[in-house]
């Protein structure tokens, strides 16, 4: 009797295992499907979005790289907010203030207004006020990253665009955009400066161009939209330069 109860243990074992095994299979064959999906859905929209025309980075120079995959995927959002009057420009190359260029990441034209978004792929908590030089993002313990305060950041690429297009400084709106996975719990910031995440740029984006007043007419739009197209697409040596002198302005 008590060999059968303990062939019978076994036996319950040996299937609770074989179960916990083939559902530990499963889940990570569905987890590589859904990857595998979100992966060729990359590829492809990478392309047939226009970032790569518009930006001049193709799959690899995207997809291994995490700033232009964050900006990537906001670009990819906000197409789909836009109206056929409407457009998105990726990295455009400004004349800076404190460099020769600044690098604006996206901007949306329309009629409503300006907007400019320094994006920010970052995960973990963030850490850093509107009077900081540098921001902390923290993944844990033993990692901890600073980097240069995005809103004076934004506030040069809000500026040059004023002095480029010659344009009132209040009808741009900068956006600082941090991915999903980022906490902002631990950012202090008045309302006036717009620190979001992804989810909330996009629904900030579409307040904008479905409620807000117009502020550009058709014209001041055929006016503006060639200027800027003349500021996309710079050499690479524009871009070495730039990369070079906000390493330095960051040091000082």
């Amino acid at each position: 009797m008590a060999r059968r109860k303990k062939n019978q243990t076994d036996i319950l074992d040996i299937f609770t295992g074989v179960t916990s095994l083939l559902v530990t299979l499963i889940t990570l064959m569905m987890n590589l499907f859904i990857k595998l999906i979100c992966f060729i859905y990359d590829v492809i929209t990478i392309y047939q979005s226009g970032y790569k025309k518009k930006s001049g980075n193709g799959f690899f120079k995207t997809y291994f790289n995490k700033g232009h995959m964050g900006e990537f995927r906001l670009y990819r959002k906000l197409k789909r907010l836009m109206k056929a009057e409407d457009t998105i420009f990726t990295n455009i190359y400004l004349p800076g203030l404190n460099t020769t260029h600044t690098e604006l990441d996206l901007l949306v034209v329309s009629k409503k207004c300006l907007i400019v978004y320094e994006v920010k792929n970052y995960g973990g908590y963030i850490y850093g006020s509107k009077q900081d030089t540098h921001w902390t993002q923290v993944l844990n313990h033993f990692s901890k990253h600073k980097f240069y305060n995005p809103l004076r950041q934004n506030y040069a690429h809000h500026k040059a665009l004023e002095n480029y297009l010659a344009i009132p400084f209040e009808s741009v709106y900068p956006v600082v955009s941090f991915s999903n996975r980022s906490r902002l719990s631990k950012i202090k910031v008045d309302d006036t400066a717009r620190v979001m995440q992804t989810k909330d740029t996009i629904k900030y984006t579409k307040d904008i161009l479905t409620h807000g007043p117009d502020i550009f007419s058709d014209d001041m739009l055929s006016e503006i939209k060639p200027r800027l197209e003349l500021a996309i697409l710079k050499d690479q040596s524009t871009k070495t330069n730039h990369v070079n002198e906000v390493i330095q302005l960051i040091k000082k």
